[in-house]
């Protein structure tokens, strides 16, 4: 008769082997389960962040410093690095946090994000339901290398320029549907100050997809007629959520 103890260690072994499984952020995973994966991640991560921010910000005020860049970086889950992008600047006393996590898929990496607009704000400019509903917006490496070659005008543009250009950049603007694919998938494009994204909008599992992205100067055409009809609105909305003086 086996003994207890050793059926007790197998079941512990096995354990420990499905837990380490389902915190390895693997290659093949789907859309909606890398949010699911950003969502846990955060959760864990966002108390422990608290005190290492403001440890940080007790440095910058000792230093006498009105701006500073900072990332604090936690890997919950192996494999998916969630990024803290936090940014000092002047007359704030508490930094402006963005929150990012890149993951590489079996096409390469990606980076995910948290999307307050919840899908995004409509061309009628009114916004439904206040407060994060779990959406998420997800960039593709050949979005964030585009980012940073036509927006952040970078000779050598990189997957790591471009998503940390975007983490610490203001994206606010207009989403409109340029076409439906499926009952809740559309095609989008999103209008922001410096240019415009494309991808796509799946309202089932909250996710925007972001494929590539044109700078103004790129665009044509009816997008270039979406553009200017937001040029105005789109400039004060910055000058009202701008990060510096």
């Amino acid at each position: 008769m086996p003994s207890p103890y050793w059926n007790w260690r197998e079941k512990e072994e096995i354990d420990l082997l499905r837990n380490m499984a389902e915190r390895i952020a693997v290659e093949t995973l789907t859309l909606s389960e890398i949010s699911d994966l950003f969502q846990q991640s955060l959760e864990i991560a966002f108390p422990k962040s608290k005190g290492a921010i403001e440890n940080t910000m007790k440095k910058i005020s000792k230093a006498k410093m009105s701006e500073y860049k900072w990332i604090k970086t936690y890997e919950e889950f192996k494999g998916a690095k969630l990024n803290f992008y936090c940014q000092k600047v002047p007359n704030l006393d508490s930094p402006i946090v963005s929150i990012g996590m890149t993951h590489r898929t079996t096409k390469g990496l990606i980076l995910i994000t948290m999307d307050t607009s919840n899908g995004g704000i409509p061309p009628t400019g009114i916004v439904k339901k206040k407060g994060w509903d779990k959406w998420v917006k997800i960039y593709t490496a050949h979005f964030c290398e585009r980012y940073a070659e036509r927006i952040m005008k970078v000779e050598t543009p990189t997957f790591q320029i471009g998503s940390e250009g975007l983490m610490f950049a203001d994206m606010l603007g207009p989403v409109r549907v340029t076409d439906n694919i499926s009952e809740e998938i559309d095609e989008i494009e999103f209008q922001f100050k410096e240019g415009q994204a494309y991808g796509y909008r799946d309202s089932k599992s909250k996710i925007g997809y972001f494929r590539t992205v044109y700078s103004n100067d790129m665009l044509k055409g009816d997008r270039l007629k979406f553009k200017n009809e937001w040029e105005v609105p789109l400039n004060q909305l910055y000058e009202l959520f701008k990060r510096t003086n």
